[in-house]
């Protein structure tokens, strides 16, 4: 595996921030699966980034253990609010192409018949998760609110 562009450091939880080292990203399934206690915390995520006409999201298909929430973070760019990535910006690597592995065992990527592959990658997106409430909580149990286009890093296939 490949990650594209700088490899940034992006912490997976709060504790990981004042981390030194390398940062492992969460998979939206760990995620969704402790919501309330990532609710309001910055997260490096990693699942299958899918870019359609209704919007943008991060996913799995599903998880290894039942998950407790529909395993999909809406993603909801923020560019004036959404959290700032740390300085030291550098992903463990073989840590991030492990879960990756797990991931691509659940989950695969659409092919478009037309059209570019690039509506559905793999990704790690850096940004804070806020729980959906009511009817928006039907299409995904949160945002993954990020600040623009410089904290989604792109992962080779």
């Amino acid at each position: 595996m490949f990650l594209l562009g700088v490899v940034a450091a992006l912490p997976g939880t709060r504790a990981d921030t004042a981390g030194d080292g390398p940062i492992v990203p969460l998979t939206v399934c760990e995620i969704v699966n402790d919501l309330p206690m990532y609710d309001g915390q910055p997260v490096a995520a990693l699942g299958r980034y899918s870019f359609r006409e209704k919007g943008r999201w991060l996913g799995e298909q599903s998880c290894a253990e039942p998950p407790r929430a529909d395993p999909t973070l809406w993603l909801l760019e923020d560019i004036k609010d959404g959290p700032h990535p740390p300085n030291n910006f550098a992903l463990d690597a073989p840590a991030t192409e492990r879960k990756l592995t797990e991931i691509r065992k659940r989950t695969t990527l659409a092919k478009f018949r037309f059209g570019t592959p690039d509506y559905d990658r793999w990704a790690v997106v850096y940004g804070r998760i806020e729980i959906r409430k009511g009817d928006a909580a039907k299409l995904a149990p949160a945002d993954l609110a990020f600040r623009g286009d410089g904290v989604v890093i792109f992962l080779n296939n």
